[in-house]
């Protein structure tokens, strides 16, 4: 999706970035927009043209490097049909590049940085002020 947010309507979690299955990140994505997401519109004062742009901001490239695993073990899992014959003129298959490999697993990983919302008021009610049921 090219945005996960429109109006007063954002995407989170698989609806926002499925990832694959094969990328074993869909909790661990969906939590953590949850949390950049409440973070970031309580941050921004609870405007949400603000609170979603900086909930994608932060969220992005993280999500692509996920996909992006998802997307290279479907692709390491292609194998040809137990009677198929290979091409006279096949050449056989690069070997992987293991360093871009573990480039995207790094951004996997460590792709997004967590930030401390601890003093960033939040929609409670003050101290003091009555709470009408």
């Amino acid at each position: 999706m090219d945005r996960w947010s429109s109006g007063r309507v954002v995407l989170l979690g698989d609806a926002a970035y499925s990832s694959s299955p094969f990328s074993g990140g869909g909790t661990g994505l969906a939590l953590v927009g949850a949390y950049l997401l409440a973070g970031e519109l309580a941050a921004a004062g609870w405007d949400p043209r603000v609170g979603f742009a900086r909930y994608e901001e932060l969220m992005r490239s993280y999500v692509e490097a996920n996909q992006e695993i998802g997307q290279m073990h479907v692709m390491s899992r292609v194998v040809p049909e137990p009677d198929s014959e290979p091409a006279p003129d096949a050449e056989p298959a690069p070997e992987p590049d293991m360093e871009a490999i573990m480039a995207v697993v790094e951004r996997a990983i460590n792709g997004v940085e967590l930030p401390d919302y601890a003093g960033v008021p939040d929609s409670a009610a003050q101290p003091g002020t009555p709470v009408k049921p």
